[in-house]
């Protein structure tokens, strides 16, 4: 997006914590493709050989720095709602016109035409609705569906945190690729990356002060460590896991509490934008 240049930095952090700085990250797509290859959907976690791995809410939430409490719930806005609200929201009316033809979500390069034109609307918002649409919560190329735009709207009437929504798609989207064994990863995959890659020992201390590291130095590292990585390569580094470089904690990891359970049982409930599922911290939490 061009438009992180006109933003006032500060203000977005303390509104919609680190979205503008994950949204610049590029993945290598073969680490991706690991991470799916090594997933285990029954206990929804990766298991290297005797390393089980999965993120956490607080995990992510860390990452993230969203403002708000991590543990609201998520209870996705009726679908008849979702275009008024956003509409209030961004200060554009006829809002309908910008729907894809099949009525599954909003064209974005319309809204960006928008954006460029109009004067009056609610700028800042509009960026944000755009990396919810398009990078934390994606459905297909240039189109933002109504579920994501819902989360965005209970993010600015409520301030639900939306950690856990991402998380819940995350694992739903590593369960599905990994069960049929094709599907692209529609996913904050930004966010699993640099979650994965974090735990891998490096050269160069990239992650000591996760949020805090250039962007340049993580090129770096790519290209000089990865960077001749391809599918199979990947897959290798990670089954050699136990044995060579590896952290059971990532060093950004601050020590928390861990939400484990749920009442008596050790499965704790994600709601996403798109279905439910649970994942058991205790697996892998270290």
């Amino acid at each position: 997006m061009t438009y992180f240049q006109n933003v006032d930095k500060d203000a977005f952090f303390r509104k919609y914590g680190r979205l503008m700085e994950i949204a610049r990250v590029e993945v290598l797509s073969p680490a991706v493709r690991a991470i799916i290859h090594f997933w285990d959907p029954d206990y929804r976690c990766s298991s290297f050989g005797s390393i089980d791995l999965c993120p956490t809410m607080e995990e992510y939430g860390m990452l993230t720095e969203f403002p708000n409490n991590l543990y609201r719930i998520y209870l996705p806005l009726r679908s008849d709602k979702i275009i008024l609200e956003l509409s209030k929201l961004l200060r554009i009316s006829n809002l309908e016109k910008f729907l894809e033809k099949n009525a599954i979500g909003l064209k974005w390069r319309m809204l960006e035409i928008e954006l460029e034109k109009n004067s009056k609307l609610e700028k800042e918002r509009l960026i944000a609705l755009g990396i919810f649409g398009l990078v934390l919560f994606p459905c297909q190329t240039g189109v933002m569906s109504l579920e994501a735009a819902a989360a965005y709207v209970e993010y600015e009437n409520t301030q639900i945190n939306p950690v856990a929504a991402i998380l819940a798609e995350t694992i739903l989207k590593l369960n599905h690729c990994r069960r049929t064994g094709k599907g692209a990863m529609r996913c904050y995959t930004q966010l699993l990356y640099i979650w994965m890659v974090s735990h891998i020992e490096t050269k160069k201390p990239v992650f000591n002060n996760f949020w805090w590291f250039t962007q340049r130095l993580l090129k770096l590292v790519e290209e000089e460590e990865w960077g001749d990585l391809d599918n199979q390569g990947w897959v290798d580094k990670l089954e050699g896991l136990p044995n060579n470089d590896f952290k059971w904690r990532a060093p950004w990891v601050m020590t928390v509490k861990v939400l484990m359970s749920c009442g008596q049982r050790h499965w704790v409930p994600l709601v996403g934008i798109t279905g439910y599922v649970s994942y058991a911290p205790a697996l892998v939490v270290r």
